[in-house]
């Protein structure tokens, strides 16, 4: 079948009373980085920037996204960050709850979280989340960037034992998915509630009990990943029986075989 084409009036539609303005482009170099020129033009927000590729999709650490026309959702949220939407760890962790909801919505697909927000579905990665945070001016502003892996199939060869997607075969929820994300992110960024999300986010996780390998500045250790604090914090026993707590940050982590 021929993919779906976003629709900014069907997407618009899906949001009900949500005060949010949706912009779709055939393709941008990121939509993160398009809302970042949207917000430096003073541009009014919460916007949505939506594309049907990336030219230069971006993900969390400095790494590519994969982002090919018509297979995938590419989209961010732009959003003021005041009072509670100043905790980036909890927009972070927040962040990968809202989605998960919304992919089960529309498509059924349970997926498992991957510390800090990746999203899993049978051992492969199918969506990426990435939170910045910037100024303009003395303006705080959020972005919140989501790529999802709907139906493609042809991925570089450094993502095929990696990378995996949602469905099997193409189906029309293009729209309703991305309406779907938006409209829990946003009420996301109406309404933090901590106790509920890290609740979610812990149910989800596929990081608890098992061994890990992480990497930071440099330095590759290999521990039990404990708890997930609620500040989305990670705790790690490792071999000789020494802890540590990982941000966010700059940390690469991959779960071992058991």
């Amino acid at each position: 079948m021929t993919a779906e084409r976003l629709n900014e009036t069907e997407i618009t539609r899906r949001l009900g009373a949500r005060e949010l303005a949706v912009r779709v482009y055939a393709c941008v170099d990121s939509t993160n980085s398009e809302a970042k020129r949207y917000a430096l033009a003073r541009g009014a927000t919460p916007c949505a920037f939506l594309a049907e590729a990336q030219s230069a999709g971006r993900g969390r650490m400095g790494r590519s996204f994969y982002s090919p026309e018509g297979t995938g959702l590419y989209l961010s949220l732009l959003i003021p960050a005041e009072g509670a939407l100043s905790d980036a760890v909890m927009l972070t962790t927040g962040a990968a709850v809202a989605v998960r909801r919304a992919i089960f919505q529309v498509t059924g697909r349970e997926t498992g979280i991957k510390w800090v927000n990746d999203l899993y579905l049978e051992g492969r990665k199918v969506c990426g989340i990435l939170a910045e945070s910037f100024f303009v001016e003395q303006k705080r502003y959020v972005v919140l960037g989501v790529g999802v892996n709907l139906y493609t199939e042809d991925f570089p060869e450094e993502l095929r034992l990696i990378a995996g997607s949602l469905l099997p075969q193409p189906r029309a929820v293009r729209n309703a998915l991305a309406a779907a994300l938006l409209a829990e992110l946003y009420d996301l960024t109406e309404k933090l509630e901590p106790d509920t999300l890290m609740e979610e986010y812990r149910a989800a996780s596929l990081v608890l009990g098992r061994q890990i390998t992480y990497t930071e500045n440099g330095v590759s250790r290999v521990g039990r990943a404990e708890s997930v604090d609620d500040r989305g914090r990670l705790h790690v026993r490792h071999e000789d029986g020494s802890q540590a707590v990982l941000a966010s940050g700059e940390i690469s982590l991959r779960l071992n075989e058991a």
